[in-house]
């Protein structure tokens, strides 16, 4: 977490100062322009953030979504310490190695984080910038957001890099292997649409860790699980290999050409710092604590069924080194999970059809609402007593590490605010479910 200071703005245009109040200015307190943001008379928003907290990002990101003028357009960018994000509707085991990122290596420099948006699982670390166009639904368009970033390339030098039919910036180039051309991935985007507004958001890899992205996004458990969630597209990517700084300055003016600013229009620039802006912005701090519970990370996942086949060594984990369990030829192993806990469970090895009903009639009995972690999983299939012992504790112990242990925070109540009372996520349910029954009652009327 970068050291935080307040919010300053950029001295690249001027902002205009504004109040909603009826105090003379002299009389009231500073405010900081996230504050004043719903009020703003200004149509373009650029907003830049010095903090790599991935939670505070994407929560400053969310709230610039729902609190700014419904006709404003913001450009938002930031850089997010080492992270994997998940895609608002993924599944974390098929898409992660959760041993590799359980293992010394990572445990402790990587955070996992699921995002509210759609779209596939990114890496994201020191090397790679994110950026946000904010705006209303209508003007809602995601190529010209991509073509604006490409032409910010194209400026810095970067000429080969392109917009393909994913809407995704790639880099196009020849392959030497067979002279047809090639693209390699840069950027990858995701969407989010609300009533009246909308953001188009996507990562750059300008000098991130490859290595990492190979082998952090490649799950062990992907070919035994079917999900209902969405699925990542597997790309070979690249990094771009520009300076920062100078890169987010282009985009900045792209971002006013595409927009057409116009003569002497005022266009407000904010540096937004994480201990101020949490300071005066509760939903950001209620966002932050959202995105780091248990519910939102991992009980928010789809419908998924793990599926391990008989007679097929399973595949050797890092931090279990030569542990391959291999079901027996007759095994029948399916788990249905439903907001990650267990739904229907079918565990069994023998050949003779009465014993593995009985055998499947206990698996389903002792795991049924078991959550679907590592320790969990490991307990419960050792406690089914009509399974061999050395089939349930080799597999216990391969699942454990393969599935690893839910992380975020247990105890967290969305609903309550520090006062005790509602909180203002809670409120603003409460806010839309009466403007519904509004609306509702004015059509039937």
């Amino acid at each position: 977490m970068s050291p935080s200071r307040g919010l300053h703005r950029l001295p690249l245009r001027f902002t205009r100062a504004y109040t909603t109040s009826s105090q003379p200015p002299s009389q009231l307190p500073s405010k900081t322009p996230i504050e004043l943001l719903r009020a703003s008379p200004h149509r373009l928003h650029i907003y830049r953030s010095t903090s790599t907290n991935p939670f505070f990002n994407l929560s400053t990101e969310d709230y610039l979504l729902r609190h700014s003028p419904t006709n404003s357009t913001i450009l938002f960018t930031y850089t997010n310490r080492p992270s994997i994000i998940l895609g608002r509707n993924q599944n974390p085991w098929s898409e992660v190695n959760i041993p590799l990122l359980n293992s010394p290596l990572y445990k402790d420099n990587v955070t996992l984080v699921r995002r509210r948006s759609g779209g596939g699982t990114v890496y994201h670390d020191l090397g790679n910038l994110c950026w946000s166009v904010i705006m209303p639904r209508k003007s809602f368009d995601r190529d010209i957001n991509a073509h604006m970033v490409v032409s910010a390339l194209h400026r810095l030098g970067i000429t080969t890099a392109t917009v393909n039919s994913r809407h995704d910036i790639v880099l196009r180039q020849l392959d030497p292997k067979n002279g047809k051309e090639k693209d390699l991935k840069v950027s990858g985007s995701a969407y989010k649409i609300i009533r009246e507004r909308s953001y188009h958001h996507a990562t750059l890899l300008l000098n991130s860790k490859l290595e990492d992205i190979k082998h952090l996004l490649r799950s062990p458990l992907k070919e035994f699980i079917t999900t209902k969630g969405v699925e990542s597209v597997r790309s070979e990517v690249s990094n771009i290999g520009v300076e920062k700084e100078k890169l987010v300055e282009t985009i900045e003016e792209e971002f006013l050409k595409v927009n057409k600013v116009e003569d002497g229009e005022v266009v407000s620039r904010v540096t937004v710092e994480e201990e101020e802006t949490c300071s005066v912005r509760e939903y950001i701090k209620e966002g932050m604590m959202e995105l780091q519970s248990t519910k939102w990370l991992y009980t928010q996942t789809p419908d998924f069924t793990l599926h391990l086949p008989p007679q097929t060594p399973l595949p050797e984990l890092p931090g279990l080194p030569g542990i391959q369990p291999v079901l027996p030829e007759h095994s029948k192993f399916s788990l249905l999970s439903t907001t990650s806990h267990l739904q229907n469970i079918q565990f069994s090895t023998s050949p003779d059809p009465d014993f593995s009903f009985v055998q499947s009639q206990e698996s389903h009995i002792r795991l049924l609402k078991t959550p679907f972690s590592g320790i969990s999983l490991n307990k419960g299939i050792n406690s089914i007593n009509s399974i061999p012992e050395d089939v349930k504790t080799s597999l216990g112990k391969w699942l454990q590490v393969a599935v690893g242990e839910w992380g975020g925070e247990g105890g967290v109540d969305l609903w309550k605010g520090r006062d005790g009372g509602k909180s203002m996520r809670l409120r603003a349910v409460e806010r839309e479910a009466e403007r519904k029954r509004h609306a509702q009652a004015k059509a039937e009327s």
